[in-house]
């Protein structure tokens, strides 16, 4: 009797627990997969609504039991979006912050080209035609390079690059509607950043390793012989170079106007 008495609690026990499960999972159950997309381009705008495809199919999944590995895996099979945030909003939603990569450089590798985003994290091998339109901002002279999907690109020279490039971008706005390339040169004693820029003009920025912001904003800004202060025509040839005083070691900038 002791044991029927105990049995029958037991019964009764779990059929409660599954009762309370079941009303658990119908009230964590995802009804909304809203999905907040920063897009730069027209494919970006497909690409969102395929993955947004996507995402609807964990609507009537267990909020409670959801991974949200599984939301970061479907954003990383779009190399051209970044996962921003993702997040439980309880009891049935989760929302997922998603930002279109703005591509920006391209590396040769022979055949095609390695394409870049803003940061300088690998994105995906194709021609260099930018998504948004136009073309990337080529980088030359790098030497070997190490690529990861979604890393930055390190390398030897890497650091200067990205040091210069951060402001190439607050001075210029848009700076690959501003520079066609940078490339990294030497003429045997002295190593340079070259930037070329659409009109036709090169910045050049000497022993780039040492003070290669500070270098750059003084090409660009140099009230008498940076590049803002010429004029349209000059802008077509010749080249701009940042170099450091031996002296004292403040920066100083030269105007060559080249030969028309």
């Amino acid at each position: 009797m002791k044991t029927r008495v105990i049995l029958t609690t037991v019964i009764a026990f779990l059929l409660l627990v599954a009762v309370v499960a079941a009303g658990l999972n119908t009230v964590f159950t995802v009804t909304l997969v809203e999905a907040e997309f920063t897009l730069v381009s027209d494919q970006g705008k497909e690409d969102a609504a395929a993955l947004q495809k996507k995402l609807n199919a964990y609507r009537g999944k267990s909020t409670t039991f959801l991974s949200l590995s599984r939301i970061s895996e479907e954003v990383d099979a779009f190399p051209c979006f970044r996962l921003e945030s993702v997040e439980k909003r309880f009891p049935s939603s989760i929302e997922v912050k998603v930002t279109e990569r703005k591509e920006t450089f391209a590396v040769s590798n022979g055949e095609t080209y390695a394409i870049l985003d803003e940061t300088g994290a690998y994105i995906y091998d194709g021609d260099n035609i930018n998504r948004a339109g136009g073309g990337n901002i080529e980088l030359l002279g790098f030497g070997e390079l190490t690529f990861e999907r979604g890393k930055q690109i390190s390398g030897e020279h890497t650091e200067e690059l990205f040091a210069a490039f951060s402001v190439l971008s607050e001075k210029l706005g848009e700076a690959r509607a501003s520079v066609v390339s940078i490339a990294y040169t030497t003429n045997g004693v002295q190593n340079f950043l070259e930037i070329t820029m659409r009109e036709g003009i090169r910045i050049k920025i000497e022993d780039p390793k040492s003070h290669a912001a500070e270098k750059t904003d003084a090409a660009l800004s140099n009230e008498e012989r940076g590049y803002f202060s010429r004029t349209g025509e000059q802008r077509v040839r010749g080249e701009i170079t940042a170099y450091e005083l031996d002296e004292d070691g403040s920066i100083a900038v030269n105007y060559d106007g080249g030969k028309e």
